[in-house]
């Protein structure tokens, strides 16, 4: 859990995402590096940020993925807008991960994913010895036990 992610770090989320996706059995996991912009603006952060793990990405610091950044949400998980606004990309769309710019984001993302949109909920801290489970203090029963088997599917010692 890290509220807000250096450049660093922010790799290292991906590249742990990545490992638990591969387990999973994807192949290429693409990953949307999610701001409210899909053009670099240096007065925000975020897109420098996403457009150097994109870059990072193409130069295959980060591997066995597809990365793109900036991008929005809504090009992310939406053809049509992205196609709209004129965005191309190879993840647009179709995206298998979200990486939200710091831990508010990620939050309120998901929880508006859950009460608005009816997704279901899982959460796990990858990249430790061991998964680590997560669950928000108003999870139910469901959730937890998503979390709980995710978890141990995530498991390197489950391969």
């Amino acid at each position: 859990m890290v509220p807000y992610p250096t450049l660093e770090q922010k790799k290292a989320i991906i590249e742990n995402t990545v490992g638990v996706l591969h387990r999973f059995g994807y192949e290429c996991p693409k990953v949307g590096v999610v701001t409210c912009v899909e053009k670099v603006n240096p007065k925000m952060p975020e897109t420098v940020e996403a457009a150097a793990l994109a870059e990072m990405n193409r130069n295959s610091e980060i591997f066995g993925c597809l990365v793109d950044g900036p991008i929005s949400f809504d090009c992310a998980v939406n053809k049509e807008i992205a196609a709209c606004k004129g965005y191309t990309s190879e993840i647009a769309g179709d995206v298998d991960v979200l990486l939200a710019p710091n831990i508010h984001v990620g939050n309120i993302m998901g929880k508006m994913l859950t009460c608005f949109a009816g997704a279901k909920m899982a959460g796990f801290v990858a990249g430790a010895s061991c998964p680590i489970i997560m669950t928000s203090r108003g999870s139910g029963a469901d959730e937890k036990y998503y979390s709980i088997a995710l978890a141990a599917a995530a498991s390197e010692d489950n391969r």
